[in-house]
């Protein structure tokens, strides 16, 4: 329920979090490299990272720069 800002101009970086497109499905993670690979990581602690893989379908679409919660 929450409203994102999100910047398309920005360059994603490591521990960005970013809207990206994955294999067709939209998702919202923080993008992490490490150690020559690349994960979206969730903030939720009860899934899992995504580790990108050459097989898969990638695009960041933008960097968020801003979430809106509501009180609703």
């Amino acid at each position: 329920g929450d409203t994102l800002i999100v910047d398309r101009s920005l360059e994603a970086r490591n521990g960005s979090v970013v809207v990206a497109v994955v294999d067709g499905e939209t998702t919202v993670k923080r993008l992490v490299y490490l150690n020559g690979r690349v994960f979206l990581q969730p903030e939720n602690s009860k899934y899992k990272a995504i580790e990108i893989l050459d097989s898969m379908s990638f695009e960041v679409w933008g960097v968020v720069i801003h979430a809106i919660h509501s009180l609703r």
